[in-house]
Parts: structure tokens; sequence; C-alpha cells
């Protein structure tokens, strides 16, 4: 059941990226209902598998796909 929670999680987060409405790693932890450390993690794997980059935009306040026009 773990993994199912973990691949929501990954999916609502990519969601949240491809619309820029990810907010900051502390308001990802309040939204998913676990630390920033495991926000950190779900992040770092993310980035490992998926094809696009995935950066901070402080402008945007948001993560985003580096690729999508909206960097800091």
């Amino acid at each position: 059941m773990a993994g199912l929670k973990y691949y929501e999680r990954t999916m609502r987060l990519l969601e949240l990226i491809e619309k820029g409405k990810t907010g900051s790693p502390k308001d990802l932890a309040r939204k998913f209902g676990v630390t920033e450390r495991t926000v950190y993690n779900i992040l770092d794997s993310v980035k490992v598998s998926f094809r696009r980059r995935i950066v901070y935009s402080e402008r945007d306040r948001s993560y985003v796909f580096e690729d999508s026009g909206t960097l800091n």
C-alpha cells in the first residue's frame, strides 16, 4: 500500500509541476501530508527517472520543467 501512495504522490507532483503550482517544498509537504525531507526524496527520484529537467523557479515559486521557458 505504501507503494501506491508514493506513486500517487509522484503523479500528483508531476501534475503540479506541469501547471507550475507546486509552491515551495514546505507547501508541497503540507499538501502531501509528509515531511520536507520526503518531498526532496520524491523530487530526487523523479529527477533521476524523468527525461525533462526539473528546477525551482523563484519567480513562479514553483518547481517547473526547465524546458517550459519558466526559469529563475
